[in-house]
């Protein structure tokens, strides 16, 4: 059995290579940022006031922030070409019309580049507050990015009732391939990356979207590093309750804590107290302080082996069906947190294994 120590113990043992500078880490990173709604006030969980979006732009132009690309993104995790500093990628998610009223505009005059993965079906039924095609061709012609975010906007993770695990699977996978077909008619889209509905994934949507050549995000916090799984990136969201230019100011400052691995690797569990394994890579700042908070809990004990490369973290009450993460964060000398968010989906009948 493994030897399990508390953090007070365990920091006369770390070894030296958490004393190293994380300069590093500053260009081998970016912050992605998630919106749906943009002064849509009646819709406060997906929505972020326009006096609020516009500080959050002038924060970033005024603070030394660089709005990156897409395609710059892409490339630093495909290929490892290196980020400015303070690199951040703006994204939106579902194709609201508000994207197009309201954000567009702001972003067109601050030259900020930015991402809108696309529910298609919404857009094709012409439904009331999305956007059409003609729109979102005016904005490509203006440098918008265009990628996939499935065609029903339905959780990948709910089956059907008495739905089989490979029938399952491939509805989704066609639900992929025909958002993908129709964001080809339409656009000149992003052809790899995805977006999930409500952020929800599993080991399985996660390796089918892998074999299918995708590069995907999650709605889980945290900093993108090259040792991020590419399978559920990290994204923060930004609504008018967690929309605060002081709450802004640390997410869009955050680096990469350097998890090397997650035990155990599903998201899905019928566990209501799980209990996560995480090794960490080379990492600066102030390790010691490292804190993990639970969803609805609160911060929760941390408990390191000897070696300091490995910590536990377990929720100190059972969790709901549904959602849950665990954020962890660690301070730096330069004012930045070391940020790392797990994502669990716990126990929906739904998602049980079919015979």
């Amino acid at each position: 059995m493994k030897k399990i120590v508390r953090m007070t113990t365990a920091l006369f043992l770390m070894p030296l290579w958490f004393l190293l500078p994380i300069s590093a880490l500053a260009q081998d990173s970016f912050v992605s940022l998630i919106y749906h709604r943009f002064g849509e006030n009646n819709i406060p969980s997906t929505n972020i006031r326009l006096e609020q979006f516009r500080a959050h732009l002038d924060y970033l132009e005024e603070g030394g922030f660089e709005a990156i690309s897409l395609q710059q993104a892409y490339d630093f995790l495909t290929d490892g070409t290196q980020l400015p500093d303070k690199a951040v990628l703006i994204t939106i998610d579902d194709a609201y019309l508000s994207v197009y009223t309201e954000a567009y505009p702001l972003l067109q005059e601050f030259d900020f580049p930015f991402l809108v993965f696309v529910a298609t079906d919404p857009v094709d039924q012409k439904l009331d507050g999305y956007m059409s095609w003609e729109q979102m061709r005016e904005m490509q012609a203006n440098g918008v990015s265009f990628a996939n975010h499935s065609a029903s906007h339905e959780s990948l993770l709910r089956r059907l009732e008495g739905e089989r695990k490979n029938e399952w699977l491939q509805r989704i996978e066609a639900d992929i391939d025909k958002s993908m077909a129709r964001l080809n008619d339409e656009l000149e889209p992003f052809p790899r990356v995805f977006a999930y509905p409500y952020g929800e994934f599993d080991i399985q949507t996660g390796n089918l979207l892998r074999k299918k050549g995708y590069i995907a995000f999650g709605q889980q916090s945290g900093a993108v590093g090259s040792l991020s799984d590419q399978r559920w990136l990290p994204r923060f969201p930004i609504n008018e309750n967690y929309g605060e230019i002081n709450d802004y100011r640390t997410k869009v400052s955050s680096l990469p804590l350097p998890v090397i691995s997650v035990t155990p690797e599903d998201h899905f569990t019928n566990n209501r107290q799980p209990r996560l394994e995480i090794e960490l890579a080379q990492a600066g700042g102030r390790i010691e302080e490292l804190a993990c908070y639970v969803s609805g809990q609160g911060q929760v004990p941390v408990e390191w082996e000897v070696s300091g490369r490995k910590f536990h973290v377990s929720p100190n009450e059972r969790l709901p069906e549904g959602r849950s993460r665990v954020n962890c964060t660690a301070p730096t000398n330069s004012g930045r947190f070391l940020w790392f968010s797990h994502h669990w989906v716990i126990g929906i009948a739904e998602l049980g294994e079919s015979p």
